[in-house]
């Protein structure tokens, strides 16, 4: 690897119980200890995602898209460009992302500290499977998910409702008026993220929160080599940098979204601002029993997403259906041999209490 590929000053994790995480700031790379007897990722279809208690909603039905053998979401959206296909396949993926994340997260869906939150707002929504295991949790919340495609399941919790909107353009909800407005997987989904969370901090009531969850687009080996940096790696390594590259001249960049997001939030105005980082293996190679688990469904989560993240993004740079196929090929089979992680990033901030004008009781 060339020398430039390496960072040597990335977050050093201290392992606690069962491979979770604590973050402290270390000089040295991270060292993911390998489990060198792992030859195989082993039979994930006999594991469920789960299920939840339902009530019926009304549909929205709006025109799809194809291209490549793939659906996407509406034309009829003026701002709005998600690269990601919104077909069953894709909906699956992110259903193990889901999982992935409570994972690493010890079955949590947040990492801000709510008491009991009246109205949340789940961004991006996907297929509503966050939205609605938080509507099961907490059935004093009224939960609204947001997306641009209408994906999401009839049937769900009574406190839960889906909408089809485009948060690029104009937020139509009342100010001040979310306790809890979550973010999750949408790094180089926006052109501008400053005037998301603008229109976020706007929107959330003094003294509610605001929480992003993402993994962050940055590659690593067990060592804490970061890659991405130089096509002259392998071939995991090369994708990180073709597609970070397309990503930022197509002007919806993803690199470093999840990595500046506590300086954002602070820009923004919200202040106590925590953030929270995870081992995210692509692989069952760690030898911490929780994180071979989880590195399991990361990389079945990686080989769906690698062909139809290049197909959208590389083909505006130029490349041809069969190059990119044959290119995300060799990533995906880079996937079985090689050892590589990145991280995952939980970061929530509060909007202050408006302060007390003087003489008001």
């Amino acid at each position: 690897m060339p020398e430039s590929s390496a960072t040597a000053a990335e977050p050093q994790f201290d392992f606690t119980q069962h491979g979770e995480l604590s973050l402290s700031v270390s000089t040295e790379p991270i060292n993911v200890q390998v489990d060198e007897a792992e030859t195989s990722d082993g039979d994930l279809a006999e594991s469920g995602l789960g299920t939840s208690s339902t009530t019926s909603i009304a549909s929205s039905v709006f025109s799809f898209t194809y291209a490549n053998g793939r659906r996407y979401h509406s034309d009829r959206f003026s701002k709005a460009e998600y690269f990601l296909p919104n077909d069953e396949m894709e909906q699956d993926r992110l259903d193990i992302y889901h999982h992935i994340f409570l994972s690493l997260l010890g079955g949590k869906l947040y990492t801000a500290p709510l008491d009991k939150p009246q109205n949340v707002l789940d961004v991006g929504t996907g297929t509503g499977i966050w939205a609605i295991d938080f509507a099961d949790q907490h059935p004093e919340s009224q939960v609204l998910g947001n997306d641009l495609s209408p994906i999401q399941p009839k049937w769900v919790p009574p406190n839960l409702k889906f909408e089809v909107d485009d948060m690029e353009e104009d937020w139509t909800y009342h100010d001040d008026f979310f306790d809890y407005i979550h973010i999750r997987s949408l790094s180089g989904s926006f052109r501008s993220w400053d005037d998301i969370l603008a229109q976020a901090y706007r929107k959330t009531k003094p003294g509610g929160y605001i929480e992003f969850q993402d993994y962050g687009c940055e590659l690593f080996l067990p060592d804490g080599t970061r890659l991405g940096q130089s096509p002259d790696e392998p071939p995991a390594g090369q994708f990180v940098y073709y597609i970070g590259k397309a990503a930022e001249n197509q002007g919806r960049p993803m690199m470093g979204i999840a990595r500046g997001m506590r300086e954002r939030l602070e820009k923004a105005g919200f202040v106590d601002v925590k953030e929270h980082l995870a081992i995210w293996p692509v692989g069952s190679w760690p030898k911490d029993k929780r994180l071979k688990e989880i590195g399991k469904w990361a990389k079945v989560g990686a080989r769906d997403g690698t062909l139809p993240f290049a197909l959208h993004l590389l083909t505006k740079e130029g490349w041809t259906y069969d190059q990119i196929k044959a290119f995300t090929a060799k990533v995906i089979a880079d996937y079985d041999v090689g050892k590589y992680y990145c991280h995952g990033w939980f970061v929530h901030g509060r909007k202050p209490e408006k302060k007390r004008k003087p003489g008001k009781d």
